[in-house]
């Protein structure tokens, strides 16, 4: 087998094609997701629970709930309740 250099073109200062536009990519849905807290697990306490069962999270009562968009975390808040759903009140914007 022959192994040979790849050689690239150089790059110059060319024009650059048209910008994407903010208002071009508002539309586009992201899922957003709001984390409670996290617990580490082994299998054997998965395969154990059951009705009833209590898991322990890493976050202290009354602490901020993390909003996340795409794994990142955007903002944080607090739970509320509309109607008969629960929303999050954001407290503090985390990225600018």
């Amino acid at each position: 087998m022959e192994v040979k250099n790849v050689k690239f073109p150089e790059f110059g200062e060319e024009e650059k094609g048209e910008k994407v536009e903010q208002r071009s990519l508002k539309d586009i849905p992201v899922q957003a997701r709001v984390e409670l807290g996290q617990a580490e697990m082994s299998l054997k306490e998965i395969l154990d629970l059951s009705e009833g069962s209590i898991i322990e999270l890493n976050r202290l009562a009354g602490e901020p709930l993390d909003l996340k968009v795409g794994g990142q975390l955007i903002a944080q808040g607090e739970v509320v309740a509309i109607d008969d759903y629960y929303g999050l009140r954001i407290t503090n914007v985390v990225m600018k």
